[in-house]
């Protein structure tokens, strides 16, 4: 129990602060609580601090655009960047099964991969193409890449692997994750072509409003939703694809 009540404390600690700066709604507050306090109580010190890495560079590359501040993250927002992550960690202190907290750091990575592309891609001087068409987009859009949004998911990606190697000791898993967090990214990227987009005062947008009207994609597939995908997929490669050779 003393784990859990470390794991409370400090995430409220660092909640209040992030919500106190406009970084959490209150909601998002809340559930990155729940989050960290389920990380710290399921995998310890490390998890919870592998995972406050992700929100503090998330939260830090968010404000490099200084023209376009970003908004308050929601619950919503929160669960779909650390749920999965979450569930992988509480599996992993039933189970005691070490391919789950490998699951863990990798469902991590590939959040912070995804955030770093659409963060720092915002910076590119050039707009950024569609992945499949290669057409030039609205920079902003989901399903759409740039060369700098691409490399920076690389280097997220590459630090959390060789972060999650210090507890994991083995280069062939610290390779995966940085491979399959890529992966995710550019999944996302994938899944962004066909996501909800709305039109308002003429911009095309993602934000539905009262006075926006949907402008393309699938109804019921919104940037949530395609965080949650492009996560689960990546994941779901690896355990296909690589997991019954490792575990």
């Amino acid at each position: 129990m003393m784990s859990l009540l470390l794991g409370f404390s400090f995430s409220t600690i660092i909640a209040t602060a992030a919500y106190t700066r406009r970084n959490l709604t209150e909601s998002g507050a809340l559930a990155a609580i729940f989050i960290g306090s389920t990380v710290y109580f399921t995998l310890g010190w490390f998890g919870y601090l592998y995972l406050i890495m992700f929100f503090v560079s998330a939260t830090l590359i968010g404000h490099l655009d200084k023209a376009h501040p970003p908004s308050q993250r929601t619950a919503s927002q929160v669960f779909a960047n650390g749920l999965l992550a979450t569930v992988f960690a509480t599996v992993h202190a039933l189970t005691g099964q070490e391919v789950y907290r490998f699951l863990f750091f990798l469902s991590v990575a590939a959040s912070a991969s995804d955030t770093w592309a659409s963060e720092v891609g915002r910076l590119s001087k050039r707009l950024p193409r569609n992945l499949l068409t290669w057409r030039v987009m609205q920079t902003g859009l989901s399903g759409g890449v740039t060369v700098l949004g691409f490399v920076a998911s690389i280097i997220a990606s590459g630090l959390f692997a060789l972060m999650a190697w210090i507890v994991l000791t083995d280069v062939n898993l610290m390779l995966y994750i940085w491979l399959f967090a890529t992966l995710a990214s550019v999944i996302d990227s994938a899944l962004g072509i066909i996501q909800v987009k709305y039109m308002r005062e003429g911009v095309i947008t993602e934000e539905r409003t009262d006075d926006s009207t949907r402008h393309s994609g699938l109804t019921w597939l919104n940037n949530n939703l395609v965080n949650i995908l492009s996560n689960a997929l990546a994941v779901g490669l690896f355990v296909v694809t690589v997991s019954a050779n490792v575990f």
